[in-house]
């Protein structure tokens, strides 16, 4: 019988090896941030700045603080967006292999230790450079002065891993997909190799931040035995006795975690989600869902269909908004939906914005189309480790490394964070209410 090996996915070069990983806090601790990013809308582009913690790269130095302008309008960001979600697709979910389609899968189990490494490798590589191209993008298409910020934010992020919030209402990037080598003698342009240590969301803990909310807080305290759960559900994912039902060990987690409610259609959610007395610590969608579209018939806003294939758009849930006579409780909201975890430049983009503007207090969900199997075992090991009180980024951030080493995936990071770096679940028996 041949001898069982452990699979390796290592690459040449660790660029932070050496460093020690970022710590999870205690419950009730709000993470220091190394690196704060502000993006504010002018008339010609964004206005960017950039501060850190003293004894830091970008800590004031009694200098000035670090500023810059980024000249590009919200249609070429969109524009660079649909790229980078276009060379996903075609580097995983959508890349052939011997006949077959590997990603929607776990290439290791499929192809074999061998194949998988050589795919994953191609895959990093292709990954990386448009990574990188929309890093520059960012960062490297302005001012002088966002020169010299793009000049101290590199040496951060390359210094080790960072606790980093982005906090823009007008600018939305999955910060996750950008790609900085982490050797700046060894870069890509000069020939170097893609290493997965140089996406943001491989190394680094990082979350979009929409804007301050009156009255949020990433400790989600219930007071009951279990929390409170709502799954919005399509059941036609449900195959009848099928072993690789996509719905089957998402459902098993909550019913062993949570007191959860299940909603099927449209009109069953929109009168749980104007309704007075919802007040759920978790809210999970699992179902159908795209981002906008443009087809023949022109634009077609961002969706998701439940069992009723009735959609639910942006529109609908900004309705509900108004129907609320306050928000929801910040519960985390995880998207078990393809592209659910866009938010976009406008509302009819993506669903996170209405989402928040509901009271949802984080949404973890995928930039692109991600297969039903490799998204349920991502949900499933995602609120595994939830429910034992761990903070949202550092599950999602060790989920990924995991699906990477052990499963030749990248699709983990696909998956977007806003909000989340402090978003645990807390036992508290004074949050129980009369």
């Amino acid at each position: 019988m041949e001898q069982q090996q452990d699979l390796d996915f290592s690459v040449p070069f660790d660029g932070y090896d050496g460093f020690t990983a970022l710590p999870r806090s205690t419950p009730r601790a709000l993470q220091d941030r190394t690196i704060q990013l502000k993006f504010d809308k002018v008339h010609d582009g964004y206005l960017v700045h950039a501060w850190g913690p003293p004894d830091t790269p970008l800590c004031y130095d009694g200098n000035a603080p670090y500023s810059g302008r980024l000249r590009v309008d919200h249609e070429q960001i969109s524009q660079s967006l649909e790229d980078i979600h276009d060379a996903w697709l075609k580097a995983t979910v959508l890349h052939r292999h011997e006949g077959a389609y590997p990603f929607e899968g776990f290439p290791e189990q499929t192809l074999g230790r061998r194949s998988a490494c050589e795919l994953l490798q191609e895959a990093c590589e292709t990954l990386a450079r448009a990574g990188q191209r929309l890093y520059g993008e960012i960062f490297e298409s302005g001012d002088e002065d966002l020169d010299r910020l793009a000049a101290a934010l590199s040496h951060a992020l390359r210094s080790g891993p960072q606790i980093i919030t982005v906090t823009s209402s007008d600018l939305f990037v999955p910060w996750g997909l950008l790609y900085l080598h982490p050797d700046i003698q060894h870069g890509l342009h000069a020939g170097g190799t893609a290493v997965w240590d140089g996406f943001l969301g491989y190394t680094h803990l990082i979350e979009h931040n929409l804007g301050r909310v009156d009255g949020y807080s990433p400790f989600i305290e219930h007071g009951g035995e279990r929390p409170k759960a709502g799954l919005y559900l399509d059941t036609r994912l449900e195959r009848e006795g099928a072993p690789d039902c996509p719905l089957s060990p998402v459902r098993n987690v909550f019913d062993t975690h949570t007191a959860a409610q299940e909603w099927t259609t449209k009109a069953e959610t929109a009168q749980r989600l104007t309704s007075s007395d919802c007040s759920d610590h978790i809210m999970l969608f699992s179902a159908h869902a795209t981002g906008n579209r443009t087809d023949h018939r022109g634009q077609k806003s961002a969706r998701i269909i439940l069992t009723d294939d009735n959609p639910i758009i942006a529109g609908d849930i900004n309705d509900w908004v108004r129907h609320r006579s306050q928000l929801l409780p910040s519960p985390l909201c995880f998207m078990m939906a393809c592209e659910g975890g866009r938010a976009g430049q406008y509302d009819q983009q993506g669903l996170a914005r209405p989402l928040f503007k509901l009271g949802i207090g984080c949404l973890v969900g995928p930039q692109i189309e991600v297969p039903p199997s490799v998204a349920s075992s991502l949900t499933t090991r995602f609120f595994e480790e939830f429910f034992k009180g761990e903070r949202a980024a550092c599950i999602l951030r060790d989920i990924t490394k995991d699906f990477i080493s052990q499963h030749a995936s990248p699709l983990g990071l696909a998956f977007t964070l806003i909000r989340g770096i402090d978003t645990c679940l807390i036992h508290s028996p004074q949050a129980e209410k009369p």
